[in-house]
């Protein structure tokens, strides 16, 4: 899907890979007494610690000893399964991860892909009658502030016969997203807690400001890992870490283009493409009462472009109309939208009607989604944040800027049974090509409303100044990209969703932010946080038949 690639670029790609780990696999063996490693699972369960000088040689760190007694379980099992010949040693090697690859696929577990998850585990306990399954595998964090990790229950296994549910490629979700399930959900959510991730440092900088950027920020550099130049995409860098058992750091430039992800190709369809997300499930039957606006800014008279809104907005619309049963006369569609356009559709001043209203006014239980990807801005003075039309004049956002406290205000009281406002843009103060790693927040003021508004759901693609980054495959935004995938139906799959068929504000919002965070330290070696504000979590769509069924 979106790993893929062209055949000769593939094979180079795994050449070098497979070179890689395991010339790192067999220095980091030889440095360690035992044979174990510190490569940890592919989901994030790397070996962290405030960064070493650069250049220095990566130190080696064994698994935890709950880790290693799970693999041995499964490596036992396998064995009498006859998919494993080799030692049972409670290493995750290429004998075997292959042995675990033909076991999985053959027992329904595709969705799954760490041997030690606790439905692997349970599975194997099913066939393997001897197996011990008395040793629990614990995820807890470690920043110094954290509180101990609540208990979760055991996962159940299907019943004999029964295919388990399909599972997204997501060992472990931060603690506060955890906190909005469970706000959403109630307290019987269970998800087990990442540790805290590190970021690779960022070539050329001094230690004496890593190691300020760590007291201020909490920041944790990795030290144990494989450090890897290009930016290969997120399912590239899965596939390598799960093959190699080792993790890959993408090292940042001190200085990094915000679209070198990729290779620009003029008059790309991105559409056509984005559909590899969606095109397998059955699309939703039409419906009268969804409403969208869709505005897609990126010629700007007087600043930079912003290089993939037609792209986005292309993308979103082909995904409403395709996939989520809108209407197309029901969407307004707008490129390059000026000052004077963003006041027809949502009214000049607070309190005032735009044609979003009319329309919905016209439709009874009306659900409507508003995306909008383009510049945005910050008035740090006043704390006022803008959306930018394309004729802003630079550094006069007061004057052609589109404020967003009168989009919150006009859309929360348009009436409609739910209002989604997607925002994939940023509010800095400088719209340049280049950010500087590791891509922190450069503003306080937040672009969020104050307090959540009755109605209204809003996801920012970024906040407090923060760059949003351009996802590598698509040639579309980050933010975008997953929050098709989410919608799409993955949002409603476990450990985010509840598997109930319906995706609601909340698990759109922690799909996307765990999918954004990882895909931008994964590919980039930055930062990305995407920002959520809901005053209750609505039911927004449907899940499809990915959640129902598994796609």
């Amino acid at each position: 899907m979106a790993g893929r690639r062209g055949g000769a670029r593939g094979l180079v790609l795994r050449l070098v890979a497979a070179m890689a780990g395991f010339a790192a696999l067999s220095q980091l063996c030889a440095a360690e007494p035992g044979g174990s490693t510190g490569a940890g699972t592919a989901q994030d369960k790397t070996v962290t610690a405030v960064a070493d000088p650069v250049g220095a040689t990566p130190q080696t760190v064994g698994l935890p000893e709950e880790q290693v007694q799970a693999i041995m379980r499964a490596q036992r099992c396998l064995t009498e399964l006859g998919y494993y010949q080799g030692e049972v040693d409670g290493k995750r090697g290429q004998e075997t991860w292959t042995a675990y690859w033909r076991f999985k696929h053959e027992h329904g577990l595709a969705g799954y892909a760490d041997l030690t998850s606790p439905i692997v585990q349970q599975k194997m306990a099913e066939l393997c009658k001897d197996l011990d399954t008395t040793a629990a595998i614990t995820t807890a964090a470690t920043s110094p502030a954290a509180e101990p990790a609540p208990q979760t229950e055991p996962a159940r296994s299907a019943p004999a016969g029964e295919v388990p549910p399909p599972q997204l490629p997501i060992d472990c979700l931060p603690e506060d997203l955890i906190a909005v399930l469970r706000q959403a959900h109630g307290q019987s959510v269970s998800a087990p807690r990442c540790d805290n991730a590190c970021l690779p440092t960022p070539k050329g900088l001094p230690q004496s400001h890593l190691d300020d950027l760590h007291k201020k920020t909490g920041i944790v550099w990795c030290t144990v890992c494989i450090t890897v130049d290009s930016h290969l995409s997120l399912e590239d860098v899965r596939r390598i870490e799960h093959a190699g058992n080792l993790t890959l750091c993408a090292t940042p430039p001190l200085q990094l283009p915000r679209h070198v992800a990729f290779s620009p190709t003029p008059n790309l369809k991105a559409y056509t493409r984005t559909r590899e997300l969606y095109r397998a499930l059955p699309p939703e039957a039409d419906d009268e009462s969804a409403i969208a606006v869709i505005i897609g800014n990126r010629n700007y008279a007087e600043l930079a472009p912003s290089e993939t809104s037609r792209n986005d907005a292309d993308a979103m619309y082909a995904f409403l109309t395709e996939h989520l049963g809108f209407r197309q006369d029901n969407i307004i569609d707008t490129r390059d939208a000026k000052r004077a356009d963003f006041e027809r559709l949502f009214g000049a001043v607070p309190g005032s009607d735009g044609e979003l209203a009319r329309l919905v006014r016209s439709q009874s239980d009306a659900k409507v989604v508003v995306y909008y990807s383009g510049h945005g801005a910050t008035d740090s003075e006043h704390g006022d944040m803008y959306l930018l039309p394309v004729d802003t004049q630079p550094y006069r956002d007061e004057i052609a800027g589109y404020r967003l406290s009168t989009l919150y205000a006009n859309l929360a009281k348009l009436g409609a049974k739910s209002v989604l406002l997607l925002l994939e843009t940023e509010y800095g103060r400088d719209h340049s090509p280049y950010l500087l790693p590791p891509n922190l927040p450069e503003t306080v003021n937040s672009a969020l409303p104050p307090a959540p508004l009755p109605g209204l759901t809003v996801l920012l693609a970024a906040d407090r100044g923060q760059r949003r980054l351009v996802d590598s495959t698509y040639d579309i935004g980050l933010f975008t990209r997953y929050l098709i995938e989410g919608m799409a139906g993955s949002a409603d799959l476990s450990p985010v969703g509840n598997g109930d068929g319906q995706i609601d504000s909340a698990e759109i919002y922690v799909y996307t932010s765990a999918m954004v965070r990882e895909a931008a330290r994964k590919t980039f070696g930055l930062l990305q946080n995407p920002a959520y504000s809901s005053a209750g979590s609505s039911v927004l769509m449907s899940a499809g038949a990915q959640a129902r069924e598994g796609n």
